[in-house]
């Protein structure tokens, strides 16, 4: 058995020698070149393709990482747009109760502020607040948007909720004047827009002229911003002269209106 290990030994020996004899032997050495000429073009393509695998590999990770930036501040970007929606809302807000108290403190008016809830986007003659009975409400109430400019008046009222009826339905009337005092007539809804009736013939107003409720009548309050003249009608066939009236604001524009819920006492 020993004999045996021995000879194996002798015989790797051997072979390590002859190997490493011809290794270092021309015809061997030429060998190796011809055998590396063949399988350059090869090592070539492979290269080629780890490189583009090492590429492409990259460029996925590198892609999935940019997405995942991305992704990252876009949720950021949401948080951001969300912090300023919900400071605009509570800057809104502020502003909002200030032209409150400053109705208040200027004409003495207890007024509500009040949500639109609903519209009616077909001919925007009316439209749905969140206050009704239970705050106070009551149908003829005016309905004013800051400024004083008039929106309407209070024309069904439920239990926490109440409709506007706006100043463009055909039901509207309000005793105006110009805001020089000069001129006086009626402001009518004609169902889509106002207009300035009921002129004296010797009357003129001015193309520009603001138009207010001037309390005549009993029904609306003096001093509410209506609109202002845009074209002045006069017709010598007529008995009064007319004026066609841009409304100061446009009722789909806003989201918050005041409803006029009296008068309070103020001791000086």
């Amino acid at each position: 058995m020993t004999r045996l290990r021995l000879a194996t030994f002798f015989f790797l020996f051997l072979l390590c020698a002859v190997i490493i004899f011809f290794n270092q032997s021309g015809p061997v050495l030429l060998f190796k070149s011809y055998l590396a000429g063949i399988l350059r073009p090869f090592e070539i393509i492979f290269s080629q393709i780890g490189n583009k695998f090492v590429f492409w590999q990259n460029a996925f990770f590198g892609i999935r990482q940019l997405k995942e930036s991305n992704i990252k501040l876009a949720t950021e970007n949401l948080e951001l747009y969300g912090k300023l929606t919900k400071l605009s809302q509570i800057e809104e807000e502020n502003a909002l109760l200030k032209e409150k108290l400053n109705l208040a403190n200027k004409n003495f008016w207890s007024t509500s502020l009040a949500n639109i809830i609903g519209r009616d986007f077909e001919n925007n003659r009316s439209f749905l607040i969140d206050k009704g009975a239970v705050d106070g409400i009551a149908v003829g109430m005016q309905v004013i948007f800051k400024g004083e400019v008039v929106v309407g008046k209070i024309s069904d009222v439920n239990y926490n909720t109440s409709k506007v009826k706006t100043i463009i339905d055909v039901s509207s009337k309000i005793a105006a004047v110009n805001s020089t005092g000069n001129v006086s007539g009626l402001v009518r809804g004609l169902g889509s827009d106002i207009v300035f009736d009921l002129i004296a013939k010797n009357k003129k107003p001015e193309i520009g002229d603001l138009i207010i409720s001037s309390g005549t009548d009993g029904l609306w309050l003096r001093g509410l911003l209506i609109g202002k003249v845009k074209k002045v009608k006069l017709e010598d066939s007529q008995v009064f002269n007319t004026a066609d009236i841009e409304l100061l604001a446009d009722f789909r524009d806003f989201d918050n209106v005041f409803v006029i819920k009296g008068f309070v006492q103020k001791s000086f």
